[in-house]
């Protein structure tokens, strides 16, 4: 009970000072393993997180996962996303993102369009509507778009970048947040992958996430990673991988004041 107290005043204070919806999503489970520093990535294997990542043009995934926001029963969050490859150089996706409280719902639908631009740079973007409904207050909705690239700079690091609705815009009087991230990574081979990201929302301080991922065998990965903030925030996993295409992911964050937040997802991959 004392940490749902906290947690709804913090909730308050954060609307009461910048006015803002859509607060920072939870990242999916092989993605928070990491530290939620997936940007960058050069392949969709912690999830699409990068619209340009479907100029890799993968030929079917589907990947469904929820999360537990600091243990709270009374919070849920879930996610959905499918993605198909048009031909060799492109791909199509489409996600749907969920969060809700007894009293608060936010949604996103995203279309997404990723196409590689040349051996060594993929370029994408997303249509966006995202939905509130606040039990007092009514529902509200509204379209917004994101663009991202990728590029590979050198033999075995990826930069990556993505705007999220560019141009400000607001849901009656609240802001929807305007966020930029910048990322690097380093995957030498299978095994071993190092990855870097800074998030940059206008109305907030820059925060920057930082993780790693290991796999000792082809059916494991162990990841960790963290998070700045006011309190730097830890975060690990895990990943099981079949043959048959199906991948099994658990994550965590761990924060300082609110506790916990477990992740699981489960990926399809037609091979």
């Amino acid at each position: 009970m004392k940490k749902l107290v906290l947690l709804f005043s913090l909730f308050i204070l954060t609307r009461s000072a910048v006015a803002q919806v859509f607060m920072r999503p939870f990242d999916n489970a092989a993605a928070m393993g990491i530290g939620g520093a997936s940007i960058a990535l050069p392949n969709t294997a912690f999830g699409l997180n990068n619209e340009a990542q479907l100029g890799f043009a993968e030929r079917l995934v589907f990947m469904a996962g929820t999360a537990v926001p600091y243990t709270l029963g009374g919070w849920s969050t879930a996610q959905f996303q499918g993605l198909a490859g048009i031909g060799k150089t492109s791909g199509v996706g489409l996600s749907v993102f969920h969060s809700s409280t007894e009293s608060y719902l936010e949604q996103k639908f995203q279309l997404a369009y990723g196409r590689k631009l040349g051996e060594k740079f993929q370029l994408g973007a997303s249509a966006d509507l995202l939905r509130t409904d606040a039990a007092e207050y009514g529902s509200h909705t509204l379209p917004t778009f994101s663009v991202s690239f990728l590029a590979q700079a050198l033999p075995h690091v990826w930069v990556g970048a993505r705007l999220q609705n560019p141009f400000q815009q607001k849901i009656e009087t609240d802001l929807v947040p305007t966020v930029l991230k910048l990322g690097a990574s380093w995957k030498p081979n299978e095994v071993f992958l190092v990855t870097l990201e800074s998030e940059k929302d206008l109305e907030r301080p820059v925060q920057i996430k930082a993780g790693l991922s290991y796999q000792p065998s082809s059916a494991l990965s162990l990841r960790a990673g963290m998070r700045s903030g006011k309190g730097a925030r830890m975060c690990f996993g895990a990943g099981l991988h079949l043959k048959s295409g199906l991948n099994i992911d658990l994550g965590s964050e761990w924060h300082p004041v609110l506790g916990i937040t477990p992740a699981a997802m489960i990926t399809w991959r037609k091979i």
